[in-house]
């Protein structure tokens, strides 16, 4: 009977003292307590080709639209400036919740890592139907878009640890949209420019659905570690 109590002391004892030792390894920074790195996110880079009106009328009155001295390269301009900026907002947005929920901290400027993100965009229109009646133009069908995404982790000395390319086309992004224009353009409505602003807003919620598995808080810190 002593001889069992002993023993049961005594492996007390290692026990004791294999849960010390290993608790003191992870204090010492032995073990796996790597810290969440810190991200930074760079301005996408976007590249966006847009399709013009196909339909006279309307391209009138967008001409109209742009004022004295417009030009079909000024609307187009002013509204890539618009998509790109939306693009950014929406995907910025979106990281923003994601790391937040992965509890990794953001920084301005220069992180631990650095996420750059770049986009090679065209959106076209297929048309699906274009006729008058009434003294009205109407034009109607989708608006698909295709290309890559690309996103690269980089770290504070400018090395890319980690880079992906996505092709859009898989995502099967697809947009109604309707032209409708009073003969001498005295009324219209178009949902192409809404159209695709909606692209662009789903765009950005799919691509993280596809990399988030990447950008996960333990993934990041077994990226640093690597």
């Amino acid at each position: 009977m002593i001889r069992f109590a002993a023993r049961r002391l005594a492996m007390a004892g290692l026990l004791f003292v294999s849960t010390t030792s290993a608790q003191a390894q992870g204090f010492l920074g032995m073990g796996d307590d790597t810290p969440t790195p810190s991200v930074s996110l760079q301005s996408p880079s976007i590249n966006l080709n847009i399709p013009m009106p196909v339909n006279s009328a309307n391209l009138t009155l967008l001409l109209a639209q742009a004022g004295d001295g417009g030009s079909l390269t000024a609307l187009k301009e002013a509204k890539l400036r618009r998509y790109r900026q939306h693009l950014q907002v929406a995907l910025g947005s979106e990281l923003r919740q994601f790391f937040l929920d992965e509890e990794v901290p953001l920084v301005e400027g220069r992180g631990q890592l650095s996420l750059g993100t770049d986009f090679r965009l065209t959106v076209v229109k297929q048309l699906g139907d274009m006729r008058s009646e009434g003294g009205v133009d109407l034009e109607q069908g989708n608006m698909e878009m295709s290309g890559t995404f690309t996103y690269r982790l980089i770290d504070a000395g400018g090395r890319t640890l980690q880079e992906e390319s996505l092709d859009i086309d898989r995502l099967r992004l697809r947009e109604k949209y309707l032209v409708r224009v009073q003969r001498g353009g005295n009324q219209v409505e178009d949902t192409t420019d809404q159209a695709i602003l909606n692209l662009l807003s789903t765009l950005s919620g799919k691509v993280l659905a596809r990399i988030d598995g990447d950008l996960e808080a333990d993934e990041l810190r077994d990226l640093v570690r690597d």
